[in-house]
């Protein structure tokens, strides 16, 4: 293969990649979600475990992290969203305080810990669906 051919194949390659469907930015995306929510869970069961009673109408905080493959509105368009649901409001106060309450940071701290693994999910997924495209197997 000659330098010209070479290139030529590239080029295509880096098509392929630029044009990803929303759906497979949605898979890239819900990888770094995923584990955006599991370092979410590890850090809340950490900094505020489950130790009193049930938990209430929505249960622990740490029972209440998820991660979806749509936007903060729901929209499929690519991105994908991790967080707290019925108790956020809870954890903002415990993560940012409360003029009785001292904040431990918890949430900003997890997700500053989180980004190398965010990051590695999302190239490990994005690297199978490029490879996908190229014509293997994908794993």
């Amino acid at each position: 293969m000659d330098m010209s051919e070479a290139l030529d194949e590239w080029l295509k390659q880096v098509s392929k990649a630029a044009q990803l469907s929303i759906k497979d930015q949605e898979k890239i995306t819900k990888a770094g979600a995923d584990m955006l929510a599991a370092k979410l869970t590890e850090a809340t069961k950490e900094k505020h475990p489950d130790t009193k009673g049930t938990g209430g109408k929505y249960g622990h905080l740490s029972d209440d992290i998820s991660a979806t493959a749509t936007d903060i509105d729901g929209e499929h368009n690519g991105k994908s969203t991790a967080g707290f649901g019925d108790k956020a409001y809870i954890a903002r106060f415990l993560n940012d305080g409360t003029k009785k309450l001292r904040g431990d940071h918890f949430v900003d701290n997890a997700r500053d810990d989180a980004k190398d693994a965010v990051f590695a999910a999302e190239a490990e997924e994005y690297k199978a669906i490029i490879a996908k495209l190229n014509g293997g197997d994908g794993h």
